[in-house]
């Protein structure tokens, strides 16, 4: 069963927002639409337009992987083996983010199920290797020994992307499973043509990479320079390790032949993941948690996600405004957002961690009785400090060097699919001999004050992470959108802007994905903002006492409507090489 909040009140609270009428950022003509429902999902006035298919879509930070998905449908796949199929070749065209070391989160709907409530959630998070102690990682004056948990042998949590993409397959694929692993194998060994953002990268990490030959053989060419753009890589050790678990399953990669590279590796470099870490490592079905927006349906991953349980705690605050009165970018809506923002970002750590381990309060974080208190909070007038704001124990920083796809097939089957190495390219590590490389999720634990953190380290933990993969049903419990991104602590921020632009503005998924953002974080004084904001709305907000900073691009979302029987797919701009593909 979803988690079910019941008694919401959806009247907008008494606030006069004096200054709406002056406010202008992004306002189109849809602005003052009471919601989605009513608009025509490709209008002539609109700047931005989807990419309209019946028979399927998929969406992914890549046009390679895209295009492998869209070839798994044509092929008669659905959307778990799609999803799955692109999950492996991105370990290939996105390796700063998509490869084989990491772990992340699935959510799968079935055409098939009654309703919203039958949404798997599947939780393949990395976890801490048996012999992982916090105190192992602090030094004598008590500090953070934060490189050897950023990089090396030592940073990498137990993988858990390859047992996720299997147990979806074995679970809901149709297609045989040397199938699904064939492209990703066939990419890696004729090689791809390195692109302009995989130039820059490469040439960012080959500084890490250079104290550890194995990852230079795999990314560096043999005079140790970074590839060009245009230049062709060729992964001749990781089409090895595909296609041993295009053989033998994920079990190659947690027992066998890949198995034993990297726990040799790890005996001998002193890092902590053993075989039997690899060989106990086990993939959760959990039970997605959800709440009501407006008369939808919003589902989304329980912990060891955070962001799922912020995302909705927002949403719940949220409800007790009329965002659609408020134009659609203006800076009183921006003020809502980032207020509400501030108030999750500030609670979404505290006394989350891995349920296995941790009793997690979800009903009471998502009850209505604290959505109406942190509502009644917000003044409408006024940017409340971050002083003001209780503090809470600070999580390490986490990247935003994760990636998302999102697949529906044309029976309405879909996945939502967030996975990461943690930093771009993980711990620089590649284990000798697989072009695997290895994450560095340790550093995303609690390591100071580790007895009273529920993110402390502890044997076979899952660490936490923002990773929010998302499904909105509408007000017949039927599919309305599937997304999800990349951002670290950003991603839940972004997600609520996405749902709002779509739900409350009534947007198209392009529109909705196009529209600039914001970012507030939980104890940063500073009101992140994408360029793109009008200069009238940021003196607003100014005078509101936001402290104002531009800053770089937010997230990279990766999103599918489904609107009147057909699909309409939006590929995030914010980064380079991303592509919505779709099939009739």
């Amino acid at each position: 069963m979803l988690l079910k909040l019941y008694g919401r009140d959806h009247g907008a609270m008494p606030i006069a927002y004096c200054v709406v009428l002056l406010l202008c950022v992004w306002q189109p003509v849809f602005a003052q639409s009471q919601g989605a429902a009513t608009q025509s999902i490709i209008r002539y006035d609109s700047i931005q337009h989807p990419v309209a298919a019946s028979g399927g879509m998929v969406v992914s930070q890549n046009a390679a992987a895209s295009e492998v998905g869209r070839q798994i449908l044509i092929e008669g796949g659905n959307a778990v083996d799609a999803a799955v199929a692109m999950g492996f070749a991105l370990a290939v065209t996105l390796p700063r983010a998509g490869n084989l070391g990491g772990s992340g989160f699935m959510l799968v709907h079935q055409s098939d199920a009654s309703d919203s409530e039958d949404v798997v959630a599947l939780d393949f998070r990395s976890t801490a290797p048996m012999a992982a102690r916090s105190a192992d990682f602090i030094d004598a004056d008590g500090e953070v020994r934060y490189e050897e948990l950023t990089y090396g042998a030592r940073a990498p949590g137990v993988p858990g992307t390859v047992a996720g993409l299997e147990e979806a397959w074995k679970r809901f694929g149709s297609l045989p499973w040397e199938d699904v692993l064939s492209p990703a194998i066939e990419l890696a060994e004729n090689g791809i043509e390195v692109s302009g953002d995989l130039a820059y990268a490469l040439a960012e990490a080959l500084t890490v990479m250079a104290n550890y030959p194995s990852s230079m053989a795999a990314y560096a060419k043999p005079d140790r320079t970074a590839y060009a753009a245009g230049e062709t890589l060729i992964q001749s050790d990781l089409a090895w390790s595909l296609r041993e678990i295009g053989e033998h399953g994920a079990d190659a990669f947690y027992r066998g032949a890949v198995a034993e590279k990297i726990y040799g590796y790890m005996e001998q470099s002193g890092g902590l993941i053993s075989a039997e870490d690899l060989a106990n490592y086990r993939v959760r079905e959990r039970r997605a948690i959800a709440t009501d927006y407006r008369d939808h349906r919003v589902v989304t991953m329980p912990p060891s996600s955070v962001g799922g349980l912020a995302l909705l705690q927002m949403l719940n605050v949220l409800g007790h405004y009329d965002m659609a009165s408020l134009p659609q970018g203006s800076a009183a809506s921006m003020h809502l957002l980032a207020e509400t923002m501030k108030q999750a970002n500030a609670n979404r750590r505290e006394g989350i961690g891995d349920i296995d381990f941790v009793e997690v309060p979800i009903a009471g974080i998502l009850s209505e009785s604290i959505a109406r208190e942190m509502a009644a909070s917000i003044d409408p007038d006024r940017a409340t400090p971050v002083a003001e704001i209780s503090p809470i124990d600070a999580y390490p920083h986490e990247s935003r060097d994760t990636t998302h796809l999102s697949v529906v097939d044309g029976e309405g089957n879909a996945v939502s699919l967030t996975y990461t190495l943690g930093y771009s390219f993980g711990s620089g590590l590649v284990i000798p001999g697989t072009g695997i490389i290895l994450d560095n999720q340790m550093r995303n634990f609690s390591i100071r004050d580790p007895d009273i953190h529920a993110n402390r380290i502890e044997p076979g933990k899952r660490v936490v992470s923002t990773m929010t993969p998302t499904m909105v049903f509408d007000e017949d419990d039927q599919l309305f959108l599937v997304t999800g991104t990349p951002g670290g602590s950003r991603i839940h921020n972004v997600i609520l802007q996405l749902i709002v632009n779509t739900v409350d503005y009534g947007m198209n998924i392009a529109e909705a994905t196009h529209a600039p953002r914001i970012y507030q974080a939980w104890r940063e004084p500073e009101l992140g903002v994408e360029r793109g904001v009008s200069a009238d709305s940021l003196r607003l907000l100014e005078a509101m006492g936001h402290e104002i900073e531009v800053q770089q691009t937010m997230g990279s979302t990766q999103s599918i409507m489904l609107r009147e029987g057909l699909l309409y797919g939006a590929a995030d701009p914010r980064r380079p090489g991303a592509a919505a593909l779709g099939i009739d």
